[in-house]
């Protein structure tokens, strides 16, 4: 009974970031590309440990302020 409840929550619980791989595909482009991109200056994210988490609101706001990013 317990295990189910557990899977319940899981699946009402909304991810509120983004990682690299996620960021990757959203934008077309490679894992390394997008990396660079999560590393840059001004760039929106969460660092815990190794561990780099976009939320995802700042994201989108990010990319509407910053179309012409080169890297």
């Amino acid at each position: 009974m317990e295990i189910i409840n557990l899977q319940k929550q899981r699946e009402e619980i909304k991810k509120a970031t983004y990682n690299i791989e996620e960021i990757a595909k959203l934008l077309g482009v490679s894992y390394k590309l997008a990396s660079k991109l999560v590393h840059s200056k001004g760039f929106p994210k969460i660092q815990i440990g190794r561990r780099i988490l976009v939320p995802k609101d700042l994201f989108w706001d990010w990319l509407k302020t910053n179309p012409e990013i080169k890297i």
